[in-house]
């Protein structure tokens, strides 16, 4: 249980820690425009899937290349054109007419009533005529004296045409209105091209109080500084052009149907759509280039113009849900990329990577900004280091595992799983020696330290030999297969860790005579015998042992309970004894009859243990 919540505690660090790292890089350049990408991807996903809208309330009369071709005069001398186009709007029904064209320089001096004949065109026209200006140039002596900018002033037309970029350099927000003044008799904070036609064209002035902008009884969602996030139609393109060339061609033509056609009742926006003149990037330059995909400005104000019309309004999500986002996301990360299978938690976290695209894109619809990005920057950060946590546990359970294994069934059968990655139902048949021994009187030495000193001195007693005998038994590379009550089993083979072919016998005899010379409280007796044996896993699928079987084991095992009948502590078959060579001398016994064995077995023992047992007698 200590565990569980070990790890539950740490999984909620992991969770924490990942959401203030995406929260903190948030301010980082870099993850600050991955994430103004992310937000461009919504735009372009919604361009791809849903189609091109239809916007039917909003115009535009733009001077493209075809009116350059067709206007003979230089463009700084087009106001008589620009006149038309006003007077042609106003008398075919449009409802307001946006100017997004600044005036810096007068012209009379080459054209004498070019100037006049603009401002004219504003002052008589009857619908209003919003004037841009640019903020840069409004300061300018020679631009206040303009006739079209002296009306906008006077009649409360004049608008800033600036628009507001990102970091990047990409229009995404527009500024409404500029910041209020603290003297009481300034004039009124100068309003955007776009929300002066809005207001013109809903016939209500917005107020701002209190740093909220409300229009109509209905509140715009501006932030701080007072933007907007822009809720684009579509791509380049997307609103209704004319060009001013084809505008005035119909004007002069008396077609007044095809001119009310065109704009009556509508919101009418006359700018400039060159390819390399007034255009900048959008969400839409981000899959693609060149200035085919750059928005000419007087769509921009197209697109914010419908964003408040329409109250299409993208608001950030409250900071409350970004940060729940977040930790749902983070939460669902760590539990899936700790707690399933490596192949499981794969599949999981590309359903929750589509999950977070597809519900950031439905929110997005529905007009809440929730960044994508930065939930996915929080899953990745959360995900790497929950692989970094699982390794490191994994590790540390399989250093465990292979421990485990190597203590209560043996190095070979340890190294051998690492190495094949399987555990199943199998064994091969092999030349072992078999080494069985068993303390000499244990239960009548139990007893006797039970009543004197307890039961839990004969365990640890017991523990503490059989640390010693199998610490002796792997300092000959043998295998401690199991323990069978106060005995041990152990195999001594060909495939033990640094053994020589047909040592096996050698190594299982000094192994043994150390066993039984060995000091303990404890007297050892040994049973040694060669031959082959069936070595594997034994048992179902639900509980399997590694173990050795056959003849040869159950043979080592009654030459052990011939010691006490012999007065030894090692007996050995003729068969180990013939593996031997003069490495080690030995006494032969006799045959003797063995249960089980229709024939006599040879015996034999180590000649250093008969000697030391003659000093003892």
């Amino acid at each position: 249980m200590k565990r569980k919540w070990r790890h539950w505690a740490l999984c909620a660090v992991l969770v924490a820690g990942s959401t203030l790292a995406a929260w903190a890089l948030g301010n980082v350049r870099f993850f600050q425009i991955l994430n103004l990408k992310a937000y461009d991807a919504h735009f372009v996903l919604r361009s791809l899937l849903g189609g091109q809208p239809t916007i039917s309330n909003i115009v535009l009369l733009v001077a493209d290349q075809k009116t350059l071709d067709t206007f003979p005069e230089l463009r700084v001398f087009w106001h008589k054109h620009y006149a038309d186009a006003i007077r042609a709007a106003g008398e075919a029904g449009a409802k307001v007419i946006g100017l997004d064209l600044a005036f810096g320089v007068p012209v009379d001096k080459w054209e004498p009533d070019y100037d006049r004949l603009l401002g004219e065109a504003v002052s008589t026209s009857p619908v209003p005529v919003v004037c841009s200006y640019v903020s840069e140039l409004n300061t300018n002596q020679s631009s206040q004296s303009i006739p079209i900018n002296m009306l906008a002033a006077a009649l409360g037309l004049g608008a800033f045409a600036n628009l507001t970029s990102d970091a990047d350099d990409f229009v995404r927000r527009q500024e409404l209105i500029e910041a209020l003044s603290s003297k009481p008799g300034d004039p009124p904070p100068a309003r955007s091209l776009a929300l002066r036609v809005v207001e013109k064209y809903t016939g209500a002035d917005a107020e701002f109080q209190n740093g909220k902008l409300t229009l109509a009884g209905h509140t715009i969602p501006i932030a701080l500084d007072r933007t907007i996030a822009i809720n684009y139609a579509g791509p380049p393109g997307t609103f209704t052009r004319y060009s001013l060339a084809d505008f005035e061609a119909a004007f002069k033509a008396g077609d007044k149907a095809k001119l009310r056609n065109w704009v009556n009742g509508k919101v009418v926006l006359i700018g400039i759509d060159f390819a390399d003149e007034d255009r900048k990037a959008t969400p839409f330059y981000t899959l693609f280039s060149g200035p085919k995909w750059t928005t000419a400005g007087v769509e921009i104000h197209a697109n914010t113009i419908r964003t408040i019309l329409d109250r299409r309004y993208l608001i950030p999500a409250a900071m409350w849900a970004q940060i729940l986002a977040l930790l749902l996301a983070t939460s669902l990360t760590v539990w899936a990329s700790t707690g399933l299978a490596a192949s499981r938690a794969v599949l999981f976290m590309v359903i929750e990577v589509l999950a977070v695209i597809v519900i950031t894109d439905r929110l997005f619809e529905g007009g809440i900004i929730l960044s994508t990005s930065e939930i996915l920057l929080a899953t990745s950060i959360c995900l790497i280091s929950s692989v970094i946590y699982r390794f490191s546990t994994e590790e540390k359970g399989r250093n465990l595992f292979h421990r485990a294994i190597s203590l209560f069934v043996g190095k070979q059968l340890a190294s051998s799983l690492e190495e094949t990655e399987a555990i199943a139902l199998s064994g091969k048949r092999m030349d072992v020696t078999i080494l069985f021994t068993d303390i000499r009187g244990f239960t009548a030495f139990s007893e006797e330290v039970c009543e004197k000193e307890g039961p839990e001195e004969v365990v640890r007693l017991l523990n503490e030999y059989m640390g010693m005998m199998v610490g002796i038994i792997a300092m000959y590379s043998g295998h401690a297969n199991k323990f069978i009550g106060d005995g041990i089993l152990a195999i001594f083979c060909d495939d033990d860790q640094g053994a020589l072919p047909g040592d096996h016998a050698l190594r299982a005899v000094r192994c043994a005579t150390r066993m039984v010379t060995a000091p303990s409280r404890f007297q050892t007796g040994a049973g040694i015998h060669t031959g082959p044996a069936v070595v594997g896993n034994v048992g179902s699928a639900d509980k399997m042992e590694y173990t050795v079987l056959g003849d040869t084991v159950n043979l080592a095992s009654r030459l052990e309970s011939l010691n006490k009948e012999h007065h030894t502590k090692l007996l050995m078959t003729g068969a180990t004894q013939s593996k031997l060579g003069n490495h080690v001398e030995t006494v032969r016994l006799g045959e003797v009859p063995v249960r089980g064995k229709s024939q006599l077995i040879d015996l034999y023992t180590v000649a250093s243990l008969v000697a030391k047992a003659v000093v003892n007698a």
